[in-house]
């Protein structure tokens, strides 16, 4: 993903902030746009898919801030529209009216096939151990300390209940990545280790143990 390379941290809207606090905003800002509009969850949504063929590929600034996650960064969409403006090699842009977002044309967004989803899978890792507190932030900052973007996407696992239990899938920007966080003779968050195996070794074990039958 093409968003700058700074800390992560909780940006108010409304708020007067120094330039760096700006920047800072607009980036996690970007980082967000860019997971919905990335090649790891687009060919995927499929309400954004409905909403990008509405209007050329455009969604309403104001649809997207019903995403809570974006809309925990700030629920201004004037500030949204800025944001993408000042973070120039980004894969989204902003219309003429600063009303509506999408993804540039140019960057073709790959079309969902089965294959694609292996590719994603091959490259995604379980991890559990997390608490069961901690915030979206917290977490985007420790995957942050693998590297810039080397974690492209982080899905916490909430099955039937909306609280997070604790454990979630990282996906990697690419297999040799995921590979080395496996590799790893121990990771820890906060002093805790966390348990990791690949998300396809996961699910065979899920459904293994299910008391359904999936055949």
């Amino acid at each position: 993903m093409a968003a700058s390379n700074l800390k992560l941290v909780p940006g108010i809207s409304g708020q007067e902030c120094s330039s760096s606090e700006i920047t800072d905003r607009d980036s996690r800002i970007v980082k967000q746009l860019e997971f919905y509009f990335g090649d790891t969850n687009l060919p995927y949504d499929k309400f954004l898919q409905a909403r990008i063929k509405l209007d050329n590929g455009w969604v309403p600034i104001r649809v997207l801030l019903t995403f809570k996650m974006l809309k925990s960064i700030t629920r201004s969409s004037d500030v949204i529209a800025l944001a993408v403006k000042n973070v120039a090699d980004s894969i989204v842009e902003v219309d003429e009216t600063d009303k509506k977002i999408r993804r540039k044309p140019k960057i073709v967004a790959p079309v969902p096939k089965r294959s694609l989803y292996k590719e994603i899978v091959e490259r995604t890792i379980y991890c559990s151990g997390f608490p069961r507190t901690a915030t979206m932030d917290e977490i985007l900052e420790f995957a942050e300390t693998f590297g810039d973007n080397v974690i492209m996407k982080t899905t916490p696992l909430r099955f039937k209940s909306k609280a997070f239990k604790g454990s979630l899938y990282f996906t990697f920007i690419s297999k040799k990545e995921a590979e080395k966080f496996l590799d790893r003779v121990s990771v820890e968050y906060n002093g805790v280790e966390i348990k990791r195996m690949w998300e396809s070794d996961f699910l065979g074990n899920y459904i293994a143990h299910s008391p359904f039958n999936y055949e």
